[in-house]
C-alpha cells in the first residue's frame, strides 16, 4: 500500500511556501498521487491570500497533470469560541476544510479546559473535514474528549508528516497519545505531509512510520485509497 491523496498541501498563494500549483500537481503525478487537495492559509496567516482566492478556486481544472484536485483550505482557530477565518459560504463551497491552531493567528493563553472547548466548537462545525495537527504543544488539548468527539461527527484527525521535521518540544509525545486514542477508538485517519514546497508532496514516510509502530492499521488510513477518499469528500475520481 501506500499513499494516493495528500489532504494538506500549500502552494506559493500561501504566503510562505514556495511552489505553484502547478508544480505541486507534477509532483503529486510523479509520487503516483490519484488526489491532492490545495489548502492553502486562509486569510488571518500573515502573507495568506485574500478570501476571494478561496472563491476563484473554482476556475481550477478537476484534473491537472492526471491528478485530481480538490479545492480547500487551511483555516485558522482565530478566537475561544471556534471563529474560524473564511465565511460560512466560502467553507461551504470547497472540497476539504482542515481546521488548524497557529501561534500567529489563535490565542496562546486559554489553558487546557478552554482550548478544548474552543476545538469541541470546531469539531461541531459541519463544514469542517479535518483536525490539523492537533499535537502543537502551544495549545494543549484534553485528546480523548476531542478525539471522541470528531469520532461521534465523522471528522477526520491528522497525522502530520511536518510535526516530526519541524522540532517543536512536546510534539512527539503529543503525537504518540494520539496515535493511541486513534488505535483504540478504530478511528479512520489521515497522513499528510503539509508540504510548503513541491519536493515534500506526498513525503509522509517519518509520521506512516510511527504510527504502524503505534498499532494504527493500515486498513484504516484513509488517504492510502484513492476511491474511498473520494467517497469521504463526495468528489468523483
Amino acid at each position: 500500500m501506500k499513499l494516493r491523496a495528500d489532504l494538506h498541501t500549500h502552494s506559493i498563494s500561501s504566503g510562505h511556501a514556495y511552489s505553484t500549483i502547478a508544480e505541486m500537481a507534477l509532483a503529486a503525478r510523479k509520487r503516483g498521487l490519484k488526489i491532492l487537495a490545495l489548502t492553502d492559509h486562509a486569510p488571518d496567516m500573515p502573507g495568506g491570500p485574500h478570501e476571494y482566492y478561496f472563491f476563484n478556486l473554482r476556475a481550477l481544472p478537476e484534473y491537472l497533470h492526471g491528478v485530481r484536485i480538490l479545492k480547500g483550505a487551511e483555516v485558522n482557530i482565530i478566537s475561544a469560541n471556534g471563529k474560524l477565518d473564511l465565511p460560512v459560504e466560502m467553507l461551504a463551497s470547497l472540497d476539504v476544510v482542515v481546521a488548524s491552531s497557529h501561534a500567529v493567528t489563535t490565542p496562546e493563553t486559554l489553558g487546557k479546559k478552554k482550548n478544548t472547548e474552543m476545538y469541541l466548537k470546531v469539531v461541531a462545525n459541519p463544514h469542517i473535514d479535518i483536525l490539523g495537527h492537533i499535537e502543537n504543544p502551544l495549545f494543549e488539548l484534553d485528546y480523548p474528549t476531542v478525539i471522541k468527539a470528531a469520532k461521534a461527527h465523522n471528522k477526520l484527525v491528522e497525522i502530520n508528516n511536518a510535526s516530526f521535521t519541524i522540532a517543536r518540544h512536546g510534539s512527539f509525545n503529543n503525537c504518540l497519545e494520539i496515535m493511541r486514542i486513534l488505535k483504540a477508538e478504530n478511528m479512520p485517519v489521515v497522513i499528510n505531509s503539509d508540504a510548503h514546497v513541491a519536493s515534500r508532496v506526498g513525503e509522509i514516510s517519518r509520521a506512516l512510520e510511527v504510527a504502524l509502530e503505534q498499532g494504527i492499521k493500515k486498513e484504516n488510513i484513509l488517504n492510502f485509497n484513492a476511491q474511498k477518499t473520494a467517497e469521504w469528500f463526495q468528489v468523483k475520481l
